[in-house]
C-alpha cells in the first residue's frame, strides 16, 4: 500500500503546468498525425496527379498517331510499381487503347464504364494534349497507403499518448523525438523538391524532342510533294518534248504534225492546271465552275489519258446516252481525272485496262448526279490502305513517284463542288473509283472542238508592262501578232511615266513586279486616267489572293494567243462602250 499511496502524492503534487503540458502534448499529437495524415493524401494524389501528367504526356504521340504498341509499352511500365491498381488509356472517344488492372477484371472497359475508385485507392484521370487539343484521357489508380504504415503510424499515436502520461519522466526524449521528426520532414520536403526539379527538367527535354520530331516531319512530307510534283512535271515534260522531238521531223505529215502540236498544248494545258491545282489546294487561287458535258469531256481527254497511263494499257469508255450537265471547275476535273487514272496505271503490273463508265444516277437524297466510274484490273487495295486512300501526304509509292495528294486533291474537288468521291476494291481483283457531282440546270457545250474566238479587233495602242525579259519579249510578239503597236516597260514605275506623257488605248500589265506591282500601278492609272482601261496578268500573287481584283479584269499565266486577244477586246469594247 506505501508504493500506491506515494504515487498518489506524487501526482496530487504535480504541477498543473505538467498536467497542461501534457494535455497540450497529447492535443499536438493527434493534430500532428490528422496534419501528417492530411499532407500524405494531398501529396500522395499530387504524385499519382504528376505520375498521370507524365504517362499521357508519353502516350500524346501513340494515341495521336493510333499507335496502340506504343501505348502499350507506356503502360507496361507501371507494372514494376507494387501500389499501382490500374493504370489505362483511351482515346477520344473514351475506349480503351491500352490498360494495365492488378485485378484483370476491367481491362478492355471504355472509359464510361468503369466502376469508381474504392476507399483504399486514389485515381486520377489526365488529359492526353496534342498541339493544344484533347486527343485522350489517362486514368492511373494507386492504393492510397500500404498497411505497413498504417500501423505505424497507430504505433506513432499510442506512443505519443503514454509519453504525454509520463511528460514528467520523458519530456527531453520526447523534444528529441520531436526535433527528429521534423527533420525528417524537411528531408522529405527537400527531397520532394528536388524531384520536381528533376521533373520539369524531364518535360522540358520532351518538349524539345517532340518539337523536333514535328519539324522533322514537316520537312519529311515538304520532301515527298516536291519529289511528286517533280514527277508529275517530269510527265508532263515528256510529252512536250517527245512531241516536239518528231515535229523536228522533215517527212512528218501535216496531219500528224497537227496531232502533236495539239499534244504539246495539251500537255502545257494540263501543266497550268497542275500548277492551278496547287495553288488552289494552298488557297491562294478560287476555283472557275462552268457548265460542262462529261461524254464530250471524257472524249476529249481520251487520247491524253491513254499517254498518260501508256500503250501496255487499254482505256476504254462507256458513255451515257443522255447525260445531263454539270457545272464544275474544267480544270480541276481534268486534273481529278488524270489523278484516278494515273492511280490506276501505277495499280496495274503490266498489261491492263482502265474502263471509264459515264452514267446518270440518283442519290439517297432523290438528287440527280452524274457518275464517273473508273474500274482497273490493277492488284487492288489492302482493307488498311482503303481506308486513308484520301488523306492528305500519304501515299504506298516510292520517294518522288508521288506527293500523296492526288487523291485528297480528288475528294476535297467532289466536295467543294457539291458532290463525292468513293472507292471499291477488292486485294487482287482491281479497284473502282466513282466520282459523283451534281447535275445542273445550265445548257452543256455540244460540241467537242471549242470555238475559237474572233482573233481579230481594232489595232490599238498598249503598253505592255513585263519586268521579266523573256515574258516580255513573248507577250510582245503575241500583241504584234494581234496587230497592235506595243510599247513595253520593265517596271511599274516607267509604265507610269509613259502613261502620263503619251496616249495609251490599254495597258496590258504583270502583277507581281519589284517595286510599283501591277496592283499598285493600276490603282494610281485609275485616280490619274479613269478612262485607261487596264488587264493584269500573274501567274500567282498572294496580293490577289487577299485583296482582289477590284473588278479589273485578270488573266493567268501561262497565257495563250486566243487569252490575250479575247481579255484585250473585252477590254477596249468596255472603254468604247463607256466613251
Amino acid at each position: 500500500m506505501l508504493p500506491l499511496r506515494q504515487s498518489q502524492l506524487q501526482w496530487r503534487s504535480a504541477s498543473p503546468a505538467i498536467f497542461l503540458i501534457a494535455i497540450v502534448l497529447v492535443l499536438g499529437g493527434f493534430g500532428i498525425i490528422f496534419q501528417n495524415e492530411a499532407n500524405y493524401r494531398a501529396l500522395r494524389n499530387q504524385q499519382a496527379s504528376v505520375e498521370a501528367q507524365v504517362l499521357a504526356a508519353s502516350v500524346a504521340a501513340a494515341v495521336d498517331f493510333d499507335d496502340p504498341v506504343a501505348a502499350r509499352e507506356a503502360v507496361d511500365s507501371f507494372k514494376v510499381n507494387p501500389q499501382a491498381r490500374f493504370v489505362g488509356v483511351f482515346d477520344r472517344a473514351g475506349n480503351a487503347i491500352a490498360a494495365y488492372d492488378r485485378t484483370e477484371r476491367r481491362l478492355g472497359l471504355p472509359l464510361s464504364r468503369l466502376p469508381p475508385a474504392s476507399t483504399s485507392s486514389v485515381r486520377i484521370s489526365a488529359p492526353i494534349l496534342s498541339r493544344g487539343q484533347r486527343v485522350g484521357t489517362v486514368v492511373y489508380e494507386v492504393d492510397r497507403e500500404p498497411v505497413s504504415r498504417r500501423l505505424s503510424r497507430y504505433v506513432v499515436l499510442a506512443a505519443l499518448v503514454v509519453l504525454a502520461a509520463l511528460v514528467i519522466v520523458t519530456l527531453g526524449l520526447a523534444q528529441a523525438a520531436l526535433r527528429r521528426a521534423n527533420r525528417d520532414l524537411h528531408d522529405r520536403a527537400e527531397a520532394l523538391a528536388q524531384s520536381n526539379e528533376l521533373l520539369a527538367e524531364q518535360i522540358e527535354e520532351r518538349a524539345k524532342a517532340e518539337d523536333q520530331l514535328r519539324q522533322s516531319q514537316k520537312m519529311q512530307a515538304l520532301g515527298q510533294l516536291t519529289g511528286g510534283i517533280a514527277h508529275d512535271f517530269n510527265n508532263l515534260l515528256t510529252v512536250i518534248q517527245g512531241s516536239a522531238d518528231i515535229l523536228c521531223r522533215d517527212d512528218l505529215s501535216d496531219a500528224k504534225r497537227k496531232r502533236f502540236a495539239q499534244a504539246i498544248v495539251q500537255a502545257s494545258t494540263n501543266a497550268a492546271v497542275l500548277t492551278s491545282q496547287l495553288l488552289a489546294f494552298a488557297r491562294r487561287q478560287p476555283l472557275r465552275p462552268e457548265t460542262l458535258n462529261l461524254n464530250l469531256l471524257v472524249l476529249e481527254m481520251t487520247e491524253l489519258i491513254s499517254r498518260t497511263v501508256g500503250e501496255r494499257i487499254k482505256v476504254q469508255t462507256d458513255l451515257a446516252p443522255n447525260p445531263c450537265p454539270v457545272t464544275v471547275d474544267r480544270g480541276q476535273l481534268q486534273s481529278a481525272i488524270l489523278n484516278i487514272a494515273s492511280n490506276a496505271r501505277d495499280a496495274i503490273d503490266g498489261d491492263g485496262q482502265i474502263t471509264i463508265h459515264v452514267r446518270e444516277q440518283t442519290s439517297e437524297s432523290g438528287e440527280k448526279m452524274m457518275a464517273i466510274r473508273f474500274t482497273d484490273t490493277g492488284s487492288g487495295i489492302d482493307p488498311e490502305t482503303i481506308e486513308r486512300v484520301f488523306e492528305p501526304f500519304f501515299t504506298t509509292k516510292g520517294p518522288g513517284r508521288g506527293t500523296g495528294l492526288g487523291l485528297s486533291q480528288v475528294y476535297g474537288f467532289a466536295s467543294q463542288s457539291g458532290g463525292e468521291v468513293t472507292v471499291e476494291s477488292e486485294t487482287g481483283k482491281g479497284t473502282t473509283f466513282i466520282l459523283r457531282l451534281p447535275c445542273s440546270g445550265d445548257a452543256a457545250e455540244e460540241s467537242l472542238e471549242s470555238e475559237q474566238p474572233e482573233l481579230e479587233s481594232d489595232p490599238a495602242s498598249v503598253l505592255l508592262v513585263e519586268d521579266n525579259a523573256e515574258v516580255g519579249a513573248f507577250a510582245e510578239t503575241l500583241l504584234s501578232e494581234l496587230g497592235h503597236s506595243v510599247t513595253l516597260a520593265r517596271s511599274g514605275e516607267e509604265a507610269l511615266e509613259l502613261a502620263r506623257s503619251r496616249h495609251f488605248d490599254v495597258v496590258f500589265s504583270d502583277v507581281v513586279m519589284p517595286g510599283m506591282g501591277g496592283l499598285k500601278l493600276a490603282e494610281v492609272l485609275a485616280a490619274e486616267q479613269p478612262a485607261l482601261p487596264v488587264v493584269l496578268a500573274t501567274g500567282y500573287s498572294q496580293e490577289l489572293a487577299q485583296s482582289g481584283t477590284s473588278g479589273r479584269a485578270v488573266i493567268l499565266k501561262p497565257y495563250r494567243l486566243a487569252t490575250v486577244a479575247e481579255a484585250l477586246a473585252a477590254a477596249l469594247q468596255e472603254h468604247r462602250a463607256r466613251g
